[in-house]
């Protein structure tokens, strides 16, 4: 159960299963967290802004309780909840709307992946699991910004 948690519920082990180990698992994990978050606001109108910080809270634990050091001293590809926790800071500034959640994913990814800026490469630097994770939840930060922006230029022009 642990693994499949750590996994970002699956997620990791299906990309693994297809992919073997190349790249992409954590773009991937992240891509349904927004689709999940948009299309279950837009059915069901649960996700304000309290609602999405409780479930970053719920992840960030689920990740401490299920993620081994030992795994994740080599962040392997199946691992994809640090991804998801990283998104899921993301969509708390962005309404659950679709454009601010594309674009702080958009930057979420980019600053995960290029480790830019520069203190995202450095919390990568943390052992085990705390580095796995901290680089996401950096490059979530500043993808929680540029949703915040977005959001804001939309209410103003709406």
């Amino acid at each position: 159960m642990k693994r499949f948690i750590a996994s970002g519920f699956g997620v990791g082990l299906f990309w693994e299963a297809f992919f073997k180990n190349k790249k992409g698992g954590g773009t991937f994990a992240s891509l349904l967290l927004i689709f999940e978050i948009y299309f279950g606001n837009n059915l069901f109108g649960i996700w304000n802004t309290l609602n999405l910080f409780i479930l970053f809270i719920v992840l960030i634990i689920l990740y401490f309780v299920t993620v081994d050091d030992n795994d994740a001293s080599s962040d392997p590809s199946w691992i994809t909840l640090d991804e998801i926790c990283g998104m899921s800071l993301v969509t708390i500034g962005s309404g659950a709307e679709m454009l601010p959640l594309l674009s702080g994913f958009l930057v979420f990814r980019i600053s995960d992946i290029l480790k830019q800026p520069s203190f995202v490469g450095e919390l990568e630097k943390l052992p085990g699991k705390l580095g796995v994770l901290y680089d996401d939840l950096g490059a979530g930060f500043i993808g929680l910004i540029s949703a915040m922006i977005v959001n804001q230029i939309i209410q103003i022009t709406l």
